[in-house]
């Protein structure tokens, strides 16, 4: 999973729900919106929300993982998603994923949309949480 430099919460997250027999390994790249700690600016800005899919970060991030022995690689940003658009966040997987020795590259809001269509959501709901 590549994840902002000092987030913890995606691999929490994703650690959570995994059976014991995946393992999760994480790849770092910078985010300016962070600090040391974990700290982040009140109100994300757009500009640092963009420089995340902006080379070479995550596309190095993905190339030292993809030197593992791994099945899939995750990308663990939902904000550069949203601001993105689908067509963008798309570009950003594919450009990545030429990075990745032919492992799967999967981004967060595709993958929701993915297990929603799999699942037959017609409508959904959502909540925001604090």
């Amino acid at each position: 999973m590549i994840v902002p430099h000092a987030d913890v919460g995606p691999e929490s997250e994703v650690r959570a729900i995994l059976p014991d027999d995946i393992g999760l390994y994480g790849s770092r790249m910078p985010f300016a919106a962070m600090r040391a700690g974990g700290f982040m600016d009140p109100k994300i800005p757009h500009g640092s929300v963009k420089s995340f899919t902006d080379p070479p970060f995550a596309d190095d991030a993905a190339e030292l993982l993809a030197a593992s022995p791994l099945d899939a690689i995750a990308c663990g940003l939902t904000s550069s998603a949203c601001k993105l658009g689908v067509y963008g966040e798309r570009e950003f997987t594919e450009r990545v994923q030429r990075r990745t020795r032919g492992i799967p590259l999967v981004s967060t809001c595709a993958a929701a949309v993915d297990g929603l269509r799999g699942l037959g959501a017609q409508r959904i709901a959502m909540v925001n949480p604090p």
